[in-house]
């Protein structure tokens, strides 16, 4: 019985390494895809946090700024009322003491700074006592002040608002945080932008 062997023709050496080359473009490209996903995956869901702990952070400030009050010295509620920063007095704990607030960036990180009032008469440190890390990825930019502030028309006076600072703090009516937060600006170029109006409960009617 004869065996009918059919030619059959092979890849040749020149496609075999044509192949091999064109199936290690495709599996680095795929690999270099999914290392960008999983990068900007993970940046997203670091700023996801990021952005939750801000919130948390504003909804805090914006209780603390309602119940201003006059500070142990006898001085105005708001201390300090400038574009990146805001010094105001308020009692934050469970004990008869108003505390001073300081709340400022640094290093796009949105800090709060906090001194207890002594002695007789009551003073307060000249420098923040305390100081703690309340917000990361804070990226305003020099144009978008972290603070605005308005008197007490705003918003029937739109001419004279947003007052310029750094403010006179007894003539503050209102005040407007405004954050534009980012953990990477690079993977993950759009920023969060989140604003809220407080308006303190004790401030001045005149």
């Amino acid at each position: 019985m004869k065996k009918v062997f059919e030619n059959q023709k092979g890849m040749s050496l020149v496609e075999l390494i044509v192949a091999t080359s064109i199936l290690v473009i495709l599996i680095g490209m795929l690999s270099l895809m999914m290392l960008r996903a999983f990068y900007i995956n993970r940046f997203t869901i670091e700023q996801g946090m990021n952005v939750a702990e801000v919130q948390k952070t504003i909804r805090s400030f914006t209780a603390k700024l309602r119940e201003a009050k006059q500070s142990d010295a006898g001085g105005y509620l708001i201390e300090l009322a400038d574009d990146n920063e805001l010094t105001f007095f308020a009692n934050i704990d469970s004990d008869d003491a108003t505390e001073r607030l300081h709340y400022f960036v640094e290093d796009n990180k949105l800090k709060l700074g906090v001194s207890e009032s002594s002695g007789f008469p009551v003073e307060y440190p000249v420098n923040d006592e305390s100081v703690r890390i309340v917000g990361n990825g804070i990226v305003n930019t020099s144009s978008q002040p972290m603070f605005q502030y308005f008197n007490r028309d705003y918003p029937t006076d739109i001419v004279n608002n947003p007052l310029t600072t750094p403010v006179d703090p007894v003539d503050v009516g209102m005040v407007k945080i405004d954050l534009y937060v980012n953990v990477n600006t690079i993977e993950v170029p759009d920023s969060t932008h989140m604003e809220t109006f407080i308006r303190p409960r004790n401030v001045k009617n005149e």
